[in-house]
């Protein structure tokens, strides 16, 4: 895994031991020897990791890891503190400066190397989705996310029940979070009875530590509870355990036991970082929806239908199954626009689309390709049913004139469509079964046919269905 790393370290000795363990394990790597120098350099090019020592020149290191945090542009870049003595008060008033860890000296290169990795992956998954958002919000695809936010929930899985209610206990009066309890032997049975959790808080039993590593192999392998955030709790040092347990996809592993205060620090910078890859998420997800849907009818756009259409192409010829194509095209649009004007055209519009869409059933594709012109695609169907369900948009449409709120005014509208068969039609005849292909061709040929079909439709004096000729 590449990464650009910067260790901040008034020794120039620890400075180039640091530098020599993760150049091996190649990561780009940069020196700063105090805080000073270590801003500016933050300035030109952020890193992706800060290794941060205690004692600077100009400022201390948690004010140095504080000031980081503060600062919007280095909020999200992961800060290990490595500290002389691994204490808790020190531990703690990491935390609070917002560090991701503390390491003690003398290094253990699988612990060091294990923790880089789990923050990098972390700190990857942040930029891969802000590029991407940054990206819908230049094509104008996403829209801010709300501020209010429901309170964490978090899922406590320990080898007794008598644990879980303790640790819950313990940390009810220090974080609101809602939280739940379940034995490690029957957790996963009783996951599935309940939304998935922002956090994780798993046991590992020291005498045998793998059940908690197979759970969390398990959390991270099921869709429902990939992106949930994981911290491990062990009662003893285990070097392999830790480093199995960041290597499985935990966020975070506390090594001394649990201690009430120490957790909620932790759980309140993991479900920080979890949310804001959910919120991210939903911003690049939004944005992709935003892409591939129309904005006036709510309907599906062209560039999501025609991709749509021709992987039912594929899949039909491939079955041996017919589909239908439809191109439908509203009557005299362009007069309502001009007698009523274009923010009636609008309601109109929405209006049919909706009429469409609920006539259609599920698995069937209806999409807005063009101002009044939309495309319909039935999957598994023959001439007959297509024909039928043609008749019935066509009824949906003209039953009910489209009536504007607010002008008193009714709008009778009607609709041409064009049909065109593709796939392979079956039938039998003494007791064979014989095939014949209904259309050859792109899912741009079916469309032209039932372009030719529709205008059939209008010539023939409108609000009909016409049937495209099969190609020979």
């Amino acid at each position: 895994m590449t990464g650009r790393i910067l260790i901040i370290d008034s020794v120039a000795t620890n400075r180039i031991v640091l530098k020599a363990k993760l150049c091996a394990a190649f990561y780009q790597v940069e020196q700063a020897a105090d805080a000073t120098e270590a801003m500016a350099m933050i300035k030109r090019t952020a890193p992706d990791l800060i290794l941060l020592g205690t004692d600077l020149p100009n400022m201390t290191g948690l004010a140095l890891c504080r000031r980081l945090k503060l600062r919007r542009a280095t909020s999200q870049i992961p800060v290990v503190m490595v500290v002389d003595q691994d204490t808790r008060v020190l531990r703690l008033e990491a935390l609070v400066a917002g560090a991701d860890e503390t390491i003690a000296k003398p290094l253990k290169d699988n612990l060091l190397m294990a923790r880089i990795r789990s923050l990098m992956r972390a700190r990857e998954t942040v930029e891969d989705l802000k590029l991407r958002d940054t990206a819908a919000r230049v094509l104008g695809f996403a829209e801010p996310s709300a501020g209010y936010e429901t309170p964490a929930s978090v899922f406590f899985t320990t080898p007794t029940p008598e644990q879980g209610l303790a640790w819950r206990n313990l940390l009810k009066p220090l974080a609101p979070y809602q939280t739940r309890h379940h034995r490690l032997a029957n957790a996963l049975k009783n996951l599935s009875k309940c939304p998935a959790p922002d956090a994780f808080v798993v046991s590992l039993d020291a005498d045998a530590p793998e059940g908690g590593l197979r759970f969390l192999a398990e959390l991270r392998a099921r869709s429902a509870t990939r992106r949930s955030a994981v911290l491990v709790i062990m009662n003893k040092d285990d070097d392999a355990a830790w480093v199995d347990a960041l290597d499985l996809g935990a966020n975070d592993v506390m090594p001394h036991g649990f201690d009430a205060e120490e957790v909620s620090l932790r759980l309140a910078g993991m479900i920080k970082q979890k949310r804001l890859v959910d919120r991210l998420r939903q911003n690049v997800q939004d944005g992709l929806d935003a892409a591939v849907t129309d904005p006036l009818t709510g309907l599906h756009n062209r560039r999501y239908a025609l991709p749509q259409l021709a992987r039912i192409t594929r899949q039909s010829q491939a079955m041996g199954t017919q589909f239908a194509v439809m191109v439908a095209d509203l009557d005299h649009f362009k007069t309502i626009n001009d007698r009523y004007g274009h923010n009636a055209g609008d309601v109109v519009l929405a209006e049919i689309a909706r009429r469409m869409r609920e006539t259609l059933s599920d698995a069937d594709l209806i999409a807005r390709i063009g101002g009044e012109e939309f495309l319909v695609v039935l999957q598994r169907t023959d001439q007959r049913k297509a024909t039928a369900v043609a008749s019935r948009l066509c009824e949906a449409v003209r039953n009910d004139p489209v009536y504007l709120h607010g002008r008193d005014i009714q709008i009778p509208v009607t609709v041409s469509i064009g049909v065109a068969m593709g796939g392979t039609e079956k039938s039998k005849a003494n007791g064979k079964t014989k095939s014949r292909t209904t259309m050859t061709g792109t899912a741009n040929d079916l469309i032209d046919v039932a372009d030719q079909a529709l205008y059939g439709a209008k010539a023939d004096g409108r609000d009909q269905v016409t049937m495209g000729r099969p190609a020979h």
